[in-house]
């Protein structure tokens, strides 16, 4: 499921999944403001009542990959939400063993089948639903994580060309067995002809579509950051920072977008992609973690992808490609996406 979809079920459902609960407020945070939490929900439930705020985290499935990612992703910023409110997963399904990873990490969970675990100072409550169903199993294989992606990546950045299975595994830089089951997968789902003379995607915008449902902006960890600099003097110093060094660096979301669309306003953040160590661009840079006008939001690449076939400008800066600019915008809100429905019309339209 989206997120949205999880999101708006949860909200219509919250009445009769938790009755023991009363609902008192709800804010949805601005697209990034407060990452990696999409919402914040105040709750009040006892005698004597009692109230909750809960910073939400919507995941899109629920496995354990993503529960080990996004609980990895609120350690790395407790210290600002210590105080503020309970930090809480809400997903589709939470077996017992994400259950259990979510107590241990002290993180609250609600799932859609009622399954539930907050605890504070004032407030402990856990709920398990009997005979629990264990989630349908995902394929062993799937084309759209890990190294597997980089087939999907490569074969949209060359759309029109016959690959043969052995240059296919080079570009991607993976083993050919890899290339080769990926492929297969693809051709399975109706998305790739494998034939004699080579490999072609039959039909690029439904490759797109299917990678763009299973992509997660938030499976590469990052951290926010401060700078009493404007973001176009900040670009200006990564570029020369990056300049024929070893660390890379590309823009995304906005600022990768107003590179290459003209949208109207200027944007008063930084994003971009880093694969260096996040203290090391914060020393460079001068970044802080709570102090300036300019918030900086540094993304750890989950994979080395996300810098093929970016583009340097002449200030050195470097903006990802419009295929990751696509993705990542797309997984985000309502502004995000209308703005990756024009990177995707102007750069990605076959």
């Amino acid at each position: 499921m989206r997120q949205a979809e999880v999101q708006s079920e949860f909200l219509k459902s919250f009445g009769r999944l938790y009755p023991q609960f009363r609902f008192r407020g709800i804010r949805h945070f601005v697209a990034h403001s407060h990452d990696p939490f999409q919402l914040a929900l105040r709750v009040a439930f006892g005698t004597p009542e009692v109230e909750l705020d809960m910073l939400c985290i919507v995941l899109t499935s629920g496995d354990i990959p993503e529960v080990s990612h996004m609980l990895a992703q609120v350690a790395l910023g407790a210290d600002q939400y210590q105080g503020v409110g309970l930090p809480v997963l809400i997903a589709p399904r939470l077996n017992r063993e994400a259950q259990h990873l979510c107590r241990e990490a002290g993180v609250g969970y609600v799932d859609l089948a009622g399954n539930i675990g907050l605890q504070d100072e004032r407030v402990y409550i856990e709920i398990s639903v009997e005979q629990q169903e264990e989630a349908p199993k995902r394929p062993i294989l799937t084309p759209f994580e890990g190294k597997s992606e980089r087939v999907v990546r490569r074969l949209l950045l060359a759309p029109g060309t016959v690959w043969h299975m052995r240059d296919l595994a080079q570009a991607c830089d993976v083993s050919l067995g890899l290339a080769s089951m990926v492929t297969s997968t693809l051709a399975d789902m109706g998305l790739l002809l494998k034939g004699r003379t080579g490999l072609t995607v039959m039909d690029g915008e439904a490759l797109l579509d299917a990678w763009s449902e299973q992509y997660d902006l938030r499976r590469s960890l990052f951290q926010v950051w401060r700078s009493d600099k404007d973001p176009g003097l900040l670009q200006e110093e990564l570029g020369s920072l990056t300049r024929g060094a070893e660390r890379l660096h590309a823009l995304t979301l906005w600022s990768g977008a107003q590179r290459l669309l003209p949208f109207d306003g200027s944007v008063a953040h930084l994003a971009l992609y880093w694969s260096g160590e996040q203290r090391e661009l914060a020393e460079r840079l001068r970044l802080t973690p709570a102090r300036g006008r300019t918030m900086v939001f540094v993304f750890s690449p989950y994979d080395e992808g996300v810098f093929w076939e970016a583009r340097r400008y002449r200030d050195g800066s470097i903006v990802a490609h419009p295929l990751q600019l696509y993705l990542d915008l797309a997984s985000g809100d309502e502004d995000e996406v209308r703005l990756a429905q024009r990177i995707r019309e102007r750069f990605l339209s076959r």
